[in-house]
């Protein structure tokens, strides 16, 4: 029996802080959840504003002040993955993989 594991490419990692494990998708036993690190990485990256985000993600600019404020805060909260994906498909950073719907 063989695994198929879906394809995509990731490019412009120019950020250190942005962790690579963060693009991999979610049933990747290496995935790694993102932190506020990684998308305050994301938006210098791509110069977004909290605003920007949200408008792209379709969230009230609160879901985005609490997915960056720091994680000991009361307020914070994770960013959901696929609200991240999303974030990463729509700056270019790694491609939608294609997916088989059988035919």
């Amino acid at each position: 029996m063989s695994e198929t594991r879906a394809s995509y490419l990731v490019s412009g990692l120019n950020d250190q802080r942005l962790r690579q494990s963060t693009l991999l998708l979610f049933d990747d036993p290496a995935f790694s959840m993102p932190g506020r690190d990684d998308i305050q990485a994301i938006m210098r990256m791509y110069g977004l504003t909290g605003s920007k985000v949200a408008k792209i993600l379709g969230v009230d600019s609160r879901a985005v002040r609490r997915w960056i404020v720091s994680e000991d805060h009361l307020s914070h909260r994770q960013m959901p993955y696929a609200s991240w994906r999303l974030l990463l498909v729509t700056v270019g950073l790694v491609e939608q993989p294609k997916i088989d719907c059988g035919g």
